[in-house]
C-alpha cells in the first residue's frame, strides 16, 4: 500500500498538477471547417459550427498558445491559455489568417491589465521602476512557471523600463524550464545588451550610411546628444521623431543638442524621400538590416523607436527618454510651462493639445 501511495505522489508530481480549461470561441467572419488551439507540444482541433467553437483540456501552468486554420503553421498572435473557461472572439481573413479579437475570464490578462494601468498612471514619475518591481515580483512568486510572467517581463524589457539590475533580479524568479525558449532568448539577450548600456556606462562608438557616404557617432556628438533608432514606415517611429527635431531646432544653437536618427529601414529611395520630406537637419543614417545588424544586436535594440541620450564623453545619461523628458533636461523652466487657455464670454475656447 505505502509503495502504490508513493507511485501516485510522483506520478501527481510528474502531471504537474494540470488544471482543466475550457476555450469557447466565436468567428465573426464567415467560416467552415477546422481551427487549431496550438499550446506547449501539444495542437488540438475542432469544427467551427454556426461560427462557433470549442476547446477542453489541459494546462499545468498557465501557457502561450495561438489560433489557427492550418494543421502545419500557427499563424497568429498568441495568447495565455490557463484554467477556468475562456471564451474569445475572432476574425478569419482570406480563409488563412487568424486575428485574436478580444480574450475574456482569463486571470493572468487581468492582473497584466492592472499592473499595466499602473504602469501608464505612474509613467512621469522618477522612481516608477522602483514602485513597479515589488508588483512584478510578487506576481512571479506565485507563479514562477507561468509563461505570462516571462512574456511580460520580456516585454518590459523591450521598453528599458526596468533597470539591469532590477531585470535580473526578476529573471531570476523565473522558472526556467516551463517559459517559452523564444522569450527566454529574448530576455537573455536584452540582459546582456543591458548590462553594456546601463545608465552611466559608455555607449560605444557606433557607424551607419548617410545619404553622403559612412559617418560615425563621435563624429557627429555635441554636448548632449540623442542616439535615436527609428523608422520610416512606424507611425509612433515618425511622430516622436518630429517632436525630436523641434527640440532640435530650438536647442542646437543654444544648448548644443544633437540627433543621430538611424532608421531601421530596408529601402534606401524611400528612406531618402522620407528624411528629404521631413527635412531633418540633423545626422540621418539608415541601418537596411534592421534588427538583423550587429550593432543594434548588441545594444539590444529589438523596438523602435529606442534611444540612448548621452553625453559629450559618450556617457549614457537616459535611456528610451520622451521629448519632455529631453525638454525638461534642456530647458526646465519652458518644459514646465503648460499654457492655460483664458476664457472668452460668448465664445468657446479650444483646448491645447
Amino acid at each position: 500500500m505505502r509503495t502504490i501511495f508513493s507511485y501516485l505522489c510522483l506520478l501527481q508530481a510528474a502531471v504537474g498538477f494540470s488544471q482543466n480549461f475550457t476555450l469557447t470561441g466565436r468567428v465573426s467572419s464567415p467560416y467552415e471547417g477546422k481551427i487549431y488551439l496550438w499550446y506547449g507540444d501539444k495542437v488540438d482541433s475542432t469544427e467551427v459550427s454556426n461560427k462557433e467553437f470549442y476547446f477542453s483540456g489541459q494546462v499545468p501552468y498557465p501557457t502561450k498558445a495561438s489560433l489557427s486554420v492550418s494543421p502545419k503553421f500557427k499563424n497568429t498572435g498568441f495568447f495565455v491559455l490557463e484554467a477556468g473557461d475562456l471564451s474569445t472572439d475572432i476574425a478569419i481573413e482570406n480563409r488563412h489568417q487568424v486575428y485574436l479579437k478580444g480574450l475574456n475570464g482569463s486571470p493572468s490578462l487581468n492582473e497584466v491589465k492592472d499592473i499595466l494601468i499602473f504602469r501608464h498612471k505612474n509613467a512621469s514619475l522618477s522612481n516608477l521602476a522602483d514602485l513597479l518591481t515589488p508588483r512584478l515580483e510578487k506576481l512571479i512568486k506565485r507563479e514562477p512557471k507561468s509563461q505570462f510572467a516571462g512574456i511580460l517581463l520580456s516585454d518590459l524589457m523591450t521598453d528599458r523600463i526596468l533597470p539591469y539590475r532590477y531585470a535580473q533580479r526578476l529573471y531570476d524568479l523565473l522558472d526556467k524550464r516551463t517559459q517559452d525558449k523564444e522569450d527566454i532568448q529574448k530576455i537573455e539577450q536584452m540582459l546582456s545588451a543591458m548590462s553594456r548600456t546601463q545608465i552611466g556606462s559608455q555607449l560605444p562608438d557606433m557607424e551607419f550610411d548617410t545619404e553622403k557616404g559612412r559617418e560615425k557617432l563621435s563624429a557627429a556628438k555635441k554636448k548632449l546628444t540623442l542616439v535615436l533608432f527609428t523608422a520610416s514606415d512606424c507611425i509612433a517611429c515618425v511622430e516622436v521623431t518630429r517632436q525630436f527635431a523641434e527640440l532640435y531646432k530650438k536647442y542646437h544653437s543654444s544648448h548644443g543638442f544633437t540627433i543621430y536618427a538611424v532608421y531601421l529601414d530596408h529601402e534606401r529611395n524611400t528612406w531618402l524621400d522620407h528624411i528629404h520630406r521631413e527635412g531633418y537637419r540633423f545626422t540621418t543614417l539608415i541601418a537596411p538590416k534592421k534588427f538583423k545588424d550587429e550593432t543594434l544586436q548588441s545594444l539590444g535594440i529589438i523596438d523602435v523607436p529606442s534611444n540612448f541620450l548621452i553625453d559629450e564623453n559618450g556617457k549614457i545619461l537616459a535611456v528610451n527618454i520622451t521629448p519632455k523628458g529631453v525638454h525638461r533636461g534642456l530647458d526646465p523652466e519652458a518644459a514646465a510651462y503648460v499654457p492655460v487657455p483664458k476664457k472668452v464670454k460668448g465664445k468657446k475656447v479650444k483646448k491645447l493639445k
